[in-house]
């Protein structure tokens, strides 16, 4: 095999713009963790739903409209997440919690399919982004190039928000110890309201941009789910900056392990995912929200 078709620039580039959709879901999954100590189980199914909300926006206004719309839609459903799901159980052990997500997630799904039908669907990228565009020489999709930008750019957007502004700060120390940030006047309910309806909305959001990335079908949500448990665990639990570091990996080793064996593709993330629990267990971030 020609290793030059498995190092160059678009590869790099399709790595990216995966890595840059996980890393958009893993930092909602994080947000929650880290906050909430609740592993979302939902929170694949919330990302097709945003997928096929965007499809059904795109299709009444536009991909833009789309984009604003539905992250929202979905923020106003981590309201209900959050009053419905998680404070009713807070006092519950984690499996309980678990579970009722993963129940959640079975719900989304059959609501999908009853409204949508299990066919799957193509949403168009815009007109403005739908060309390709040179890239060190090569032409590669300019909505994938945007897709990049968007994803780290919101996870840049995140860590400052999270280390400059007196609500992430109040997230960082209720995401360290929590008993001395409610003994210090911290209303611990007002922020993980917060923070569940940021992680929502961002699966929203990566639902959306996924739109004209993937195809939008029913299992979307499975599937995604597990890359972005592999992609927190291997970065930490609650550790948004290893999540964006796994992201990357995991991005890295799926574009070129599909190169040079779908086999190594598909094994590739469970084996790093097994020696990084092996060699570093609480991953590779250096604590929850940091």
């Amino acid at each position: 095999m020609d290793f030059s078709q498995v190092f160059n620039i678009a590869q790099l580039a399709n790595a990216l713009a995966l890595a840059s959709l996980l890393t958009i879901l893993a930092s909602g999954l994080a947000l929650i963790f880290g906050l909430r100590d609740v592993m979302n189980f939902g929170h694949g199914a919330l990302f097709m739903l945003g997928a096929y909300l965007g499809y059904t926006f795109s299709g009444l206004f536009n991909f833009w409209a789309a984009l604003v719309i539905v992250p929202l839609l979905l923020a106003a459903l981590g309201v209900a997440f959050e009053y419905l799901a998680i404070r009713p159980l807070q006092h519950r052990s984690h499996m309980d919690v678990a579970l009722v997500t993963f129940g959640l997630a079975l719900v989304l799904s059959q609501v999908v399919i009853k409204i949508w039908g299990t066919a799957p669907l193509q949403m168009e990228a815009p007109a403005s982004l739908a060309g390709s565009i040179d890239l060190f020489g090569q032409r590669y999709p300019a909505y994938r190039i945007f897709l990049i930008a968007v994803g780290f750019g919101t996870c840049v957007a995140l860590a400052v928000w999270l280390k400059y502004t007196r609500s992430g700060m109040h997230v960082r120390a209720v995401s360290q110890q929590p008993m001395v940030a409610r003994m210090m006047g911290v209303n611990t309910d007002r922020l993980s309201l917060l923070v569940v309806c940021m992680g929502t909305g961002f699966a929203g959001l990566a639902g959306v941009l996924a739109g004209p990335y993937l195809s939008v079908d029913p299992a979307m949500g499975g599937s995604i789910l597990i890359s972005c448990l592999i992609v927190v665990v291997i970065g930490g639990l609650g550790s948004i900056g290893g999540a964006i570091a796994a992201a990357v990996i995991y991005g890295l080793i799926q574009v070129i392990g599909t190169l040079v064996s779908p086999t190594v593709a598909v094994m590739a993330p469970y084996l790093l995912l097994f020696f990084v629990l092996l060699w570093r267990p609480q991953g590779l971030g250096r604590g929850r929200v940091a």
